[in-house]
């Protein structure tokens, strides 16, 4: 009977792998999405620009997660996240290695699965709301798993990042400690565990029929202290009932059994993922036309162009129609993201694009790979269609894969003029402003410094070292701009002419940075 118990106990633990297996390949950014909902609804509720048409997908996801993680427990945690299924096969590996479980205290567990709460507070406070970059791109960790773990196309370029390296700090602990992530550092794992420990399903193990084993504690994979209980009422608890397989006394049950639980948790997850997504296509439309009513003579040379640039995952194509110098129409052609993210930001971005009539505008957050992509595409569009009446036309190809043109810029005073000595000046890249030091020897620029920037890190880098060396190189600040980091090019040789003394015309900007001179030191 015994035996026969184990094979149908294990039975079940095949059936919940294969269905983490299903989510993975379904919607492998479950986590991530639902995380980004919570982030979206706080932020538009506590700024008061909330609304129910606006919110409509985010809504359902986030009240239906919650509401069963309430009623029913953490099967999210169990059955539907990637991240979590990654860290269940990880310690399958370290103990297929021979890596042994670290041990860990019950009371220094207690004490570590408490960072995952000053995390989440430390998100909500300095992320959420006082916005700082902390987590932008590639800094995330889940940001890169999700990167690197897409089926169409996996991109291990972004293993090299800070959220890469934290990425590797996590699966590397997963070896050792079941669970790691989640245990100790999950900030959705925080908010399921404070609203899961209310739930009406319970495992119930009655003490007084138990032996001496604590074998279902030893198997936990959140570390709780089973033995103390008779009916399981951790938040911790991800209802995986690895202690239900384990028991030999079979003591511990479950009403409605496991399997319906499970069925109908992870069911009822999935159906309203899709009816949230189902919701925000309804909300926001599939239109990729808006209006200017600006009058006159716009910036912009008049036609229909195309242009692309790399999304989240893969390229995103689109095509700009620009009449009486003004943006009129962006349609996307194409695009390589996954659906429920790429819609989230296509509407908003192009009509903050039109509106502004400029590709400088904020990402929609939760999409911002895909945000960056539609504002990179349209900025390949445009490259060379925007007109000054100080100059001829300049070019204006953003930090997008396609661009490769080079800023407008004019010399009026030789470099071998500048006396020795050491300048600092700035510029104006995509995001904000570049700093740099410039060192003149001998009449010759021999040395530039990047003191500071607040552009993308993924376009500063891949323009800084190729721009600084081709300066130094032809001792001009007229080179080519990096094709895919436009406007990184731009701020850093509008800076080293900044603190030159040098003219410039930077076409990062409407206004000209002509004859600024730079500050010695």
């Amino acid at each position: 009977m015994t035996g026969m118990r184990n094979k149908k106990t294990s039975f079940f633990q095949i059936a919940r792998h294969c269905v983490q297996a299903v989510a993975f390949i379904l919607f492998p950014g479950l986590f991530i999405t639902t995380f980004s909902s919570i982030k979206e609804l706080a932020v538009t509720i506590a700024s008061g620009s909330f609304t129910v048409s606006s919110m409509a997908s985010q809504i359902v996801l986030v009240a239906a997660v919650l509401l069963i993680t309430m009623l029913m427990g953490r099967f999210f945690c169990g059955f539907l996240c990637s991240f979590g299924a990654m860290g269940d096969l990880l310690r399958f590996i370290g103990s297929k290695l021979g890596i042994r479980r670290a041990p860990i205290t019950e009371k220094t567990d207690k004490g570590l699965k408490m960072i995952k709460y000053v995390l989440l507070i430390a998100i909500v406070v300095f992320v959420w709301f006082l916005k700082l970059p902390v987590l932008d791109g590639n800094n995330d960790p889940w940001t890169v798993f999700g990167r690197i773990t897409y089926l169409k196309g996996p991109d291990f370029a972004a293993m090299l990042s800070i959220g890469g390296v934290l990425l590797i700090a996590i699966m590397i602990g997963s070896l050792f400690i079941e669970r790691f992530f989640c245990r100790y550092l999950c900030p959705l794992g925080a908010v399921f565990a404070a609203t899961s420990g209310i739930r009406l399903f319970r495992i119930r193990k009655p003490r007084r029929n138990c032996g001496n084993c604590a074998a279902c504690t030893r198997v936990c994979a959140m570390g709780i202290p089973l033995y103390q209980d008779d009916v399981i009422s951790s938040g911790e608890c991800i209802d995986c009932f690895k202690c239900k397989d384990i028991c030999p006394r079979e003591n511990i049950s479950a009403n409605p059994a496991p399997a319906i639980a499970a069925v109908a948790a992870a069911s009822a997850i999935t159906g309203f993922y899709y009816v949230g997504n189902l919701a925000g296509s309804l909300s926001t439309g599939s239109s990729a036309f808006a209006t200017t009513t600006e009058t006159g003579q716009g910036p912009y040379t008049d036609g229909t162009f195309t242009g692309s640039a790399s999304g989240y995952h893969g390229t995103t194509k689109v095509q700009v129609t620009v009449a009486n110098g003004y943006i009129t129409n962006i349609t996307i052609l194409s695009y390589g993201d996954d659906e429920q993210f790429f819609s989230k930001a296509k509407t908003t971005i192009i009509n903050e694009i039109i509106a502004a009539q400029d590709t400088n505008v904020s990402t929609v957050s939760g999409a911002t790979f895909s945000s960056k992509g539609i504002i990179g595409a349209v900025e390949n569009a445009l490259s060379g269609t925007t007109s000054s009446s100080d100059s001829a036309a300049s070019d204006s190809a953003g930090d997008s894969p396609s661009s490769s043109s080079s800023g407008s810029s004019s010399s009026s005073a030789s470099i071998s003029n500048v006396a020795d000595g050491t300048y600092t000046g700035s510029g104006t890249g995509l995001r904000g402003t570049t700093k740099v030091t410039v060192t003149v020897s001998g009449g010759a620029i021999t040395a530039v410094t990047i003191d500071s920037y607040q552009d993308d890190a993924e376009y500063f880098n891949r323009a800084k070292t190729t721009v600084i060396n081709e300066i130094i190189s032809q001792q001009s600040v007229n080179v080519s701009a990096v094709s895919g980091a436009t406007f990184s090019s731009n701020g850093i040789m509008e800076a080293v002419a900044n603190a030159l003394g040098l003219e410039y015309t930077n076409t990062n900007t409407t206004n000209s940075s002509s004859g600024m001179n730079g500050h010695g030191r």
